[in-house]
C-alpha cells in the first residue's frame, strides 16, 4: 500500500488500512462490515491509529508495536478521553489487524 501525505508533520509517515471486518471474523450482525485505520508514525516511532467505519464514531489510539502486537496508550472517540472499558469490542479487534498487517501478517 502506498503512503500518504504525512499527517502529523514534516517527519510522520502514514499508512492506509483496509478492514473487511466480515472477513477477519470482527463483524457481528450489529457492528459495522468495514473499517478504515489510518496509521501514522512520527519521528519519535508514536504510532497513532486512527479508526473509522461507516454509521459509526471515530476513534483515535495513541499505541506502540509491541512482539508483532499492538499496545494501546491512550484512546479518543471524537477526540475525547475514553476508558478502555468503554471502547467497542470491534474497535480493540481492527487495532490487532492493523498489528499483524504492520508486522508483516496477511
Amino acid at each position: 500500500m502506498a503512503s500518504k501525505q504525512p499527517a502529523h508533520g514534516s517527519s510522520a509517515q502514514s499508512k492506509e488500512i483496509h478492514v473487511d471486518l466480515v472477513a477477519e471474523g470482527i463483524s457481528g450482525y450489529r457492528g459495522p462490515h468495514h473499517a478504515l485505520a489510518v496509521v501514522s508514525v512520527d519521528a519519535n516511532s508514536a504510532l497513532r491509529i486512527e479508526i473509522s467505519a461507516a454509521n459509526e464514531l471515530d476513534w483515535q489510539l495513541d499505541a506502540r508495536i509491541v512482539d508483532g502486537s499492538v499496545e494501546i496508550g491512550r484512546i479518543f472517540c471524537e477526540g475525547d478521553s475514553v476508558h478502555d472499558d468503554d471502547v467497542p469490542n470491534w474497535v480493540e479487534r481492527v487495532a490487532g489487524v492493523v498489528g499483524e498487517r504492520l508486522d508483516g501478517g496477511p
